[in-house]
């Protein structure tokens, strides 16, 4: 998923224009911390800590404890460069964008930005990953579940991949990556030799 990710973000970010750039930024970053759409249009340019993004509130964490999400390189500099060309010192940090996608949408009557909503997140993911020809089973969820099975062949293990997500649970990361446990599990350790 790491390779469909990279080459989904390499288009937008060649296409020269904010909101290619904006695009990639979200993936990026959703990628990067498992997050799901609830949680990303959520974010603030205040989450933002160095290599860090902190994420104040999550679905199993509703009362707002917090964590701390390590962002790659590649992110931290799109994500700098989403906000040094689109302008934007605080507040939401992924904003809706006007049609053309070269400036940051303001409300007409209040002239205040607009955030972006989750079903427009929903939008964005898919439309992104049609752009390459990735259009079977593409959700809200891809770059949460992709990013845990990509864990899964790197060889994290079941518990690292559950602290990552912010799973309370390993039932559903041990779902996701099923196939990837699968090949490094007892049978084929011990039976097959691949250790």
């Amino acid at each position: 998923m790491w390779k469909e990710v990279e080459r989904i973000c390499a288009v937008q970010e060649a296409d020269g224009t904010l909101r290619g750039l904006r695009n990639s930024a979200i993936l990026r970053v959703m990628s990067d911390g498992l997050l799901r759409i609830s949680e990303v249009t959520e974010l603030r340019i205040s989450d933002l800590e160095d290599n860090t993004l902190r994420l104040r509130f999550s679905k199993t964490d509703p009362e707002g404890s917090g964590e701390h999400l390590y962002l790659c390189e590649d992110t931290r500099k799109i994500v700098t460069e989403w906000l040094q060309r689109s302008g934007l010192t605080e507040g939401y940090l992924f904003r809706r964008m006007t049609a053309r996608g070269d400036n940051v949408y303001r409300d007409k009557q209040t002239g205040e930005l607009s955030h972006l909503t989750d079903d427009g997140v929903r939008r964005i993911i898919k439309s992104c990953a049609a752009r390459v020809g990735l259009t079977e089973k593409v959700s809200g969820h891809s770059l949460r579940i992709g990013t845990t099975v990509s864990l899964a062949k790197s060889g994290a293990s079941l518990v690292d991949i559950q602290v990552a997500g912010r799973w309370k649970d390993p039932g559903m990361p041990a779902h996701y990556a099923r196939a990837q446990f699968a090949e490094k599990g007892a049978i084929a350790r011990f039976k097959d030799g691949k250790r």
